[in-house]
């Protein structure tokens, strides 16, 4: 049937209109007198309702049942609690086939990272806003997880996928034990406060700035469903579907550099925006190949910038380096 990463997302689109149900879980055992019962794998038991909520999904997932004349492994769907987006998490975990033979020959969208224990690998996918990474478990076994986000960029997906993986490979055969997650988000918590409480990130790239940077204007502002109380604005590449990503000005009140997703890492460059302002470039953020990201502290708050390239990735940090003095300029003081 050749390469499902399309089918796999299509799919859990689909699944938005029909709900979610329980699942039972549980495994069959040998009956006396008869041959070895055939491993069944359920990949909605891989995520517990404390860790759903935590990622911020609801409990109940819809299980799909692995289909031979497809070749496709069994998955779980859920869908986001967020109220403003239609977000569906995909969790797939097939117990008798390759992953090669799944995904016969996919094009490599960017080189293994390290999660859980396991190597995870993104391929490509000809949907917008899906992200999939693929791990093997055995020669005959594999998992992946994904999820569609409504964007023609794939790089809060990808944020999304990262944060989910560690919990799933802790229930996965020889997986890693899940890190703690912050429990989820009181809506009785004390507003943000600092220097960029109030601060509309499309207001970081003024409309001829944003046009030097070979993107269109005006940029439409969201707010981030991976790091709370965080906003962002996005500026769409003029160029397609290849060449340079959109470009992103994200602004966290009370979110250090750290913890935004792909920087927990030492960065590979401090660069001077102007005005004694310094930045720290991260390349290939999270892993992917492409994709490009610098933040600066403000007080205890961060500002981060976040483009890419898919045609070149020794031009992915381009467009970053050439906001930073913008964005700089443009900050409060």
């Amino acid at each position: 049937m050749g390469f499902k990463t399309a089918a796999v997302a299509f799919a859990a689109a689909a699944m938005l209109l029909a709900g979610c149900t329980t699942q039972v879980s549980g495994s069959a055992s040998p009956v006396p007198g008869q041959g070895p019962v055939t491993q069944v794998a359920d990949p909605c038991t891989l995520l517990d309702a404390q860790q759903l909520a935590g990622l911020g999904y609801k409990p109940n997932g819809r299980k799909v049942a692995a289909s031979k004349a497809q070749r496709s492994p069994a998955m779980c769907l859920w869908n986001a609690t967020d109220p403003d987006h239609t977000i569906v998490m995909n969790v797939g975990w097939s117990v008798n086939q390759s992953l090669d033979d799944y995904l016969q020959g996919a094009l490599k969208k960017s080189g293994p990272v390290s999660l859980g224990g396991f190597q995870w690998t993104q391929y490509a996918s000809m949907v917008t806003g899906d992200c999939t990474l693929y791990a093997t478990l055995s020669p005959k076994s594999f998992a992946y997880v994904s999820v569609l986000y409504p964007a023609p960029d794939d790089v809060k997906a990808c944020e999304m996928v990262k944060q989910v993986i560690p919990q799933v490979s802790a229930k996965l055969p020889g997986g890693q034990p899940a890190p703690p997650l912050a429990p989820p988000s009181s809506s009785s918590s004390a507003p943000p406060s600092g220097p960029l409480a109030s601060v509309d990130p499309c207001t970081l790239l003024k409309p001829e700035q944003a046009q030097q940077l070979n993107v269109s204007v005006p940029g439409k502002l969201d707010r981030s469903v991976a790091t709370p109380g965080a906003t962002y604005c996005m500026w769409d590449d003029t160029d397609g579907s290849s060449g340079q990503k959109p470009v992103e000005v994200w602004v966290g009140p009370g979110v250090p550099i750290a913890k935004w997703p792909g920087l927990n890492v030492p960065p590979t460059e401090e660069i001077d925006g102007g005005g004694g302002r310094k930045w720290s470039l991260f390349p290939k953020v999270g892993g992917l190949d492409g994709i490009c990201a610098a933040s600066t502290v403000a007080g205890t708050s961060s500002v981060r910038v976040v483009s890419g390239n898919l045609s070149d990735a020794a031009k992915a940090c381009d467009a970053v380096r050439a906001a930073i003095p913008m964005v700089t300029g443009n900050l409060p003081g």
